[in-house]
């Protein structure tokens, strides 16, 4: 009498062969490298020669521009730790105000109004190379903040007339 084969090893078994033909390389025919020659190139014709060169439009026919410029406002978490911030600043706890401005400045890098409250707080506390390198961080970003803009160029000439 012949013993059937388990059900588990026949499993196995089945994996195995699934998993050696999935590794197997894929057909390609053998050829000799002599027995076909290589293509040889054709000449172009002339009317492939002479074709007329494509217009390609220049960038500035492709770019869509605002019909008047955009004033962004910071956003709803920005404004808010901004107000908390500039209350800080008035309550003279400049530590804690730019603690609260560098949570402002890690959801948003580019709000100008983050620079300025952090420059005042430095020069409230007379750390004027922080205070003016801050200020001149965000003059560039407040060109659509024309207040701002205005309080940082102010900024930036108290801490010249102080140095």
């Amino acid at each position: 009498m012949v013993n059937p084969i388990p059900k588990g090893l026949l499993f196995v078994v089945w994996m195995v062969v699934a998993l050696v033909s999935g590794c197997a390389p894929v057909y390609a025919p053998i050829t000799e490298s002599g027995s076909t020659p290589p293509p040889e190139a054709t000449p172009p014709s002339p009317e492939t020669e002479r074709s007329p060169p494509v217009a390609v439009p220049d960038d500035d026919d492709r770019r869509i521009t605002p019909s008047e410029p955009v004033q962004v406002a910071p956003g709803g978490a920005v404004r808010r730790l901004l107000e908390e911030a500039w209350r800080y600043n008035k309550a003279g706890d400049y530590d804690r105000s730019n603690a609260v401005a560098e949570r402002a400045l890690r959801i948003n890098h580019t709000e100008p109004e983050v620079y300025l409250v952090m420059a005042s707080n430095y020069f409230a506390m007379t750390r004027l190379s922080l205070a003016e390198q801050l200020a001149r961080q965000g003059l560039p970003l407040a060109g659509r903040n024309p207040a701002v803009k205005a309080d940082l160029q102010s900024l930036l000439a108290r801490i010249n007339a102080l140095k």
